[in-house]
């Protein structure tokens, strides 16, 4: 499975289940479903999804990547 090594075990601020968009592109990779990181950042912007940033990355919640994906790929 393709996940950073650093990604933070516990929250990030009010996120839970922290990723990074690098992280969420490369598992869509592996399920047959794939998205650049220039859609992504492009979806994750007009869904105005919450990004923090901590230790230089910007993080976003894994559970809000994934039902966006999912809406975005397979019709909402």
């Amino acid at each position: 499975m393709a996940i950073a090594a650093l990604t933070p075990s516990v929250a990030v601020g009010p996120i839970s289940d922290p990723v990074t968009i690098k992280e969420s592109v490369a598992l869509f990779a592996e399920t047959g479903h794939p998205v650049s990181e220039s859609t992504l950042r492009r979806w994750i912007k007009r869904a105005g999804l919450l990004g923090v940033r901590s230790a230089g990355e910007t993080w976003y919640s894994d559970s809000e990547i994934l039902e966006l994906h999912r809406d975005r790929v397979f019709g909402e």
